[in-house]
This record gives C-alpha cells, structure tokens and sequence, in this order.
C-alpha cells in the first residue's frame, strides 16, 4: 500500500504562513505521527477554479506517481468574507470537489476560515498584545472585519500591520493551542486527514 498524502490548498501568503504554523504545532502535539501533507498557496480565491484542478494534473499527482505515494486528501482553506457579502458563487466547490474525486482523490474537505485569517490570528489577542508589547489587553477593537481591528491594534503599538509573509514573527509568537481550541469543530476534518490525536 502506498504511503497516504495531505494536499492542503491556501488562498494567500497570510493563509500560508498560519496553516504551516499550525500544522508545526500539531506536529508537536499530536501523540500520533502526521501523514506527509504539502502545503500550497494558490495565490487568490478565484485560482480555485481556475488553477487548483491544473495544478492536481500537471504537478502533484505526477510527482506522487514517481515518489510511489498516493494522494489521499485535498483540503481547501479559504477565507469567507467575499463567499459572505459579495460573490457567493465564486468557487463552486461542489464541482470542484467531483473534479478532485474523478482525480481517483478520494477525500475532498473545505475549511472556511471565518471570515478572514486576521480573525483567527485575533483569537489569541493576549499573544498579538504581548508581540507587539502593548501593556493592556483592549477590550474592544475598531474595525468592521478581522482586517481593520488588526490594523487597529497595531496602530495602539504605533506599528503598521502587514498582510502576507511579513506576518511571520508575529504568527510564530501566537499561542496556537488557544486558536486551535476555538476553532476546533472548523479545523476536525483537516485533523482527522492528516491523524493527528490531541492528548
């Protein structure tokens, strides 16, 4: 039997660095061993439909083939914010996930981070408030969405928030067991794929 494999499809730079961070910590956590998985960012939400069943084809079921290991799970990581307000349809991921089973993929599963990363990186607000050295926790932020009360906290610190991989140091310093916790029925089918077992 070949060995299983997790393909784990982000829509940004941000998306990617947390998920690496996360799996890091899973890694650590998790009693039993992680099945191998690759991370891949798509680089926009669009380029589900456009880019994620090409690059199935023509990168990484190939490469499986060759290393003689069989791709058993593709999860889709995507923020809903524009799925919420503005385009519903963007991504017909019903379609997208009988592509993949066609494919001879036999797990397809979708984790809708709500509404964006910048809300789950909130989620351990005693963490972002200690990175940035902010004295207080505030107990309220401005802003209409996980984006805007980032930018306000870090304009408390006198700092300017950074979407994309310049938020590195920032996600290394969370405390992902606090994120993990409150998002735990959202992130259950990405654990179960890649077999993970939390003490």
């Amino acid at each position: 039997m070949n060995p299983s494999h997790v393909l784990i499809f982000v829509e940004g730079d941000t998306d990617e660095v947390f998920f690496k961070a996360l799996i890091d910590y899973y890694t650590s956590a998790s009693s039993g061993k992680l099945l191998p998985y690759d991370v891949c960012n798509l680089k926009g939400v669009t380029r589900y439909s456009s880019k994620l069943l090409a690059k199935l084809k023509n990168e990484y079921l190939p490469t499986a083939l060759n290393d003689g290991y069989k791709i058993k799970t593709v999860c889709c990581s995507y923020d809903t914010d524009v799925f919420e307000v503005k385009q519903p349809q963007i991504v017909k991921w019903n379609d997208i996930c009988k592509s993949v089973k066609r494919l001879g993929i036999d797990d397809f599963i979708c984790i809708g981070v709500k509404s964006s990363i910048e809300d789950w990186i909130l989620d351990d607000l005693q963490g972002i408030c200690s990175f940035l050295r902010l004295k207080q926790v505030p107990s309220s932020l401005k802003g209409m969405n996980g984006y805007q009360r980032m930018l306000d906290l870090y304009k408390r610190a006198r700092r300017t928030y950074k979407k994309g991989y310049e938020t590195n140091e920032l996600i290394k310093a969370l405390d992902m067991s606090a994120i993990r916790n409150k998002r735990k029925d959202v992130l259950a089918p990405l654990e179960e794929a890649l077999g993970i077992v939390m003490l």
